[in-house]
């Protein structure tokens, strides 16, 4: 999970990954910078909004689940964007201001946060359901959010999956992410 990508990946070893579902849109890290530029709170979104949303109430809004209905394990994150456009639009209007409350901004980021989280664990379910895998891995920059990281927690726990994080501090540059895979690589003599 990251700004780039939201992806699910099946590692056997450094050459041997298959891609078993992808963002369709949006992925989870992009659409976290999104909704924060659409409250005015800056970049990067992650920190920002998982910050206000400490504060919030994520059952105050009912926001939709992306592909709540589809069969198929792959991620998508315009709707949900969307879905939360429209509740600041709404917001704005009941206060006849652009400008929000810390409180009611709190709720938008909470509740957008554990549904952008719900979607992600809602298809893992279904393929926990069909893949024998023994471990998880939660990589990217975004895998720093500590709400996924609880979520992930209970969904291996549920499934008797063994769960692996990176420690925080190697959660933020993905220079730094790109250039571990470049040490194994090279200890492989992958050389492109």
């Amino acid at each position: 999970v990251s700004g780039g990508h939201t992806q699910l990946m099946e590692v056997e070893d450094l050459e041997d990954i298959t891609t078993v579902a992808k963002s369709m849109d949006d992925s989870f890290g992009e659409s976290f910078d999104k909704v924060a530029k659409m409250l005015g709170l800056g970049y990067p979104g992650g920190p920002v909004v998982q910050k206000y949303a400490l504060k919030g109430n994520n059952e105050a809004y009912t926001l939709p689940i992306p592909l709540r209905q589809s069969p198929k394990i792959e991620f998508s994150y315009s709707g949900l964007k969307n879905a939360v456009r429209l509740v600041i639009l709404d917001e704005q209007e009941k206060a006849n201001s652009k400008q929000l409350s810390n409180s009611v901004i709190s709720n938008i980021c909470a509740s957008f946060q554990k549904t952008a989280v719900d979607h992600i664990m809602m298809k893992l379910k279904k393929y926990f359901k069909s893949a024998p895998l023994e471990k998880l891995a939660i990589v990217g920059g975004a895998s720093a959010n500590l709400y996924i990281r609880n979520a992930y927690e209970k969904l291996c726990s549920e499934f008797g999956k063994e769960l692996h994080t990176a420690p925080l501090e190697f959660c933020s540059d993905n220079a730094a992410m790109i250039g571990r895979y470049a040490v194994e690589a090279y200890k492989k003599k992958l050389f492109i």
